[in-house]
């Protein structure tokens, strides 16, 4: 399995590490520009009419920075798909599907690739956004500082708080969640490829048809989940600790279904794999 992840590691980076370097470039040629725009405009007055094309610049700057993680996560996603579809389901499947592999093996290969790959976009993402942020509130003019009083009496209402050992409980249960979360999306888009398979033609209707599909099951557990909280909630209103007793135990009741949900749909892409698609 590691041969076949390092092959289609290699294969997958001489796309998608240009997109990135191009990204990263246009994204320092931009910040340079936004930074220079917003301290030139800083020494212009309000009724110049020079003030309001730099303030144009200004948040055409600052919107860029959103359109360039729109187009770096859209194509991550893209360039995977088409790679897990062309490399297994396409012309190129024939040298895949002849290895002396498992299914199980090849899937997780290619499941790892699509793991780490989205986690690269979703650093990139997040550098982005907050340099979009930081952009749009430095053009903006608003004023950000925080008084250092303030900023105590924070701290010490939160390190004084009876419930911060549950408060931490809650934050590594969300972030737990939002890790398997998006482990389980990397699967669905996986298993839309080899669902659309299954047909010989409008494979890309029947891939998006799946994805629909899919998202309302999942919809649908989370909404009914949410719903028996919130019934929940409402007998234990006022008492703090049940409250936050209450968020902790469906914290770890998401974690549980996000756990079944990736094994599940695991062994669904494995079963229609190598049971139900002629790779001949």
């Amino acid at each position: 399995m590691f041969k076949l992840f390092k092959y289609d590691f290699r294969a997958i980076s001489r796309r998608l590490v240009p997109l990135y370097l191009v990204a990263i470039v246009i994204g320092v040629v931009n910040q340079i520009c936004s930074t220079v725009v917003i301290r030139m405009s800083s020494h212009i007055s309000e009724g110049n009419a020079v003030y309001a094309i730099f303030y144009v610049l200004k948040m055409v700057f600052s919107f860029s920075f959103i359109l360039m993680m729109s187009y770096v996560s859209i194509l991550t996603i893209f360039i995977l798909i088409t790679n897990f579809n062309n490399s297994v389901y396409g012309n190129e499947g024939y040298l895949i599907n002849s290895l002396p592999i498992s299914s199980k093996d090849l899937i997780f290969a290619k499941y790892f690739n699509f793991v780490f790959w989205t986690f690269v976009s979703g650093i990139l993402y997040i550098i982005f956004y907050i340099i979009g942020v930081s952009n749009s509130i430095l053009a903006s003019g608003q004023n950000v500082d925080i008084p250092k009083s303030e900023l105590d009496l924070m701290k010490q209402r939160i390190f004084s708080s009876p419930y911060l050992s549950t408060i931490i409980e809650i934050i590594i249960i969300f972030v737990i969640c939002l890790i398997l979360h998006q482990l389980l999306y990397s699967w669905i888009f996986m298993m839309c490829v080899t669902f659309a398979n299954l047909v010989k033609s409008n494979k890309l209707i029947m891939g998006i048809v799946t994805y629909i599909v899919t998202g309302v099951i999942i919809g649908i557990i989370y909404l009914s989940v949410m719903v028996s909280f919130f019934l929940k909630l409402g007998s234990v209103t006022g008492n703090g600790a049940a409250v936050f007793d209450l968020v902790r135990n469906y914290g770890i009741i998401c974690i549980i279904i996000e756990i079944l949900l990736n094994i599940g749909v695991f062994f669904l892409i494995n079963y229609i794999h190598s049971k139900k698609i002629d790779l001949e």
